[in-house]
């Protein structure tokens, strides 16, 4: 199970708001502020993930949680997301090159290949979306401050 700490944002009747950081692995250098590639990994990553998560547990905002997400369904995004375009691609290529048709045609064949595939990737992801479940494994100890008592 691949986990991630989340903060709750708001809570509704039938589940909780939950929002994520994603860390990139170029903010673990000295120099990622003066390497290209830490300036374009924080250009490009997201700054908050929102997602909603059905749950009956009664959370306050500002509390955190252990979420966990099977590796199957992780895998399986990955997979269709990267390979599926890419042999669509190679295989809509090889079949316009057997065919005979020019070089232009067998590029064209293989935009249209990775399109295919990109959409069915989409197709796929927002039908998984539906189905696939967030678990919240652990919900984490706040690092409350006890008022002082006066005496």
């Amino acid at each position: 199970m691949v986990e991630e700490i989340a903060t709750v944002v708001s809570t509704e009747y039938n589940g909780i708001w939950l929002t994520t950081t994603p860390v990139s692995s170029c903010n673990a250098c000295n120099v990622s502020d003066d390497c290209g590639t830490g300036i374009v990994a924080k250009t490009l990553t997201p700054k908050n993930i929102h997602f909603f998560v059905p749950s009956e547990l009664k959370l306050l905002p500002g509390e955190q949680v252990k979420i966990g997400l099977q590796e199957d369904s992780l895998v399986m995004a990955a997979l269709m997301v990267y390979l599926l375009p890419l042999i669509l691609m190679m295989v809509l290529a090889l079949l316009a090159n057997a065919a005979g048709f020019s070089e232009g045609w067998i590029m064209v064949a293989a935009a249209l290949g990775a399109t295919i595939g990109f959409m069915l990737a989409r197709y796929y992801g927002v039908k998984q979306e539906k189905t696939t479940k967030i678990h919240i494994l652990e919900i984490l100890p706040s690092l409350g401050i006890k008022p002082y008592a006066l005496k």
